[in-house]
């Protein structure tokens, strides 16, 4: 059983707060220039990267930096889609 407590303390720590902002930014890095699913591929893709150097090099794999990692993700997706709906409605607006 998912103990809840425990994940929101484990995603509390600094270190995932770091892998979160940083997914999070990468999609502000790549959505303007690449599609979301490239995009989602791109980040899961430098997210399992980097554990899998942590686990050879470092502290060990991690699953709750990828959940971080995945949590950042889409949070940076909604936000950028959000921001870009927002743009696009009140730059159509004023054009009227």
């Amino acid at each position: 059983m998912l103990n809840l407590r425990l994940l929101v303390l484990k995603l509390g720590e600094e270190d995932k707060r770091k892998h979160f902002w940083v997914c999070f930014f990468l999609q502000f890095l790549f959505l303007p220039g690449l599609s979301v699913g490239l995009s989602i591929i791109l980040i899961l893709l430098i997210g399992t990267l980097k554990e899998c150097w942590d686990q050879r090099y470092g502290s060990g794999f991690c699953w709750y930096d990828m959940l971080a990692n995945t949590l950042g993700m889409t949070v940076g997706l909604i936000t950028f889609m959000a921001l870009q709906t927002l743009w696009l409605t009140f730059s159509v607006g004023q054009s009227l």
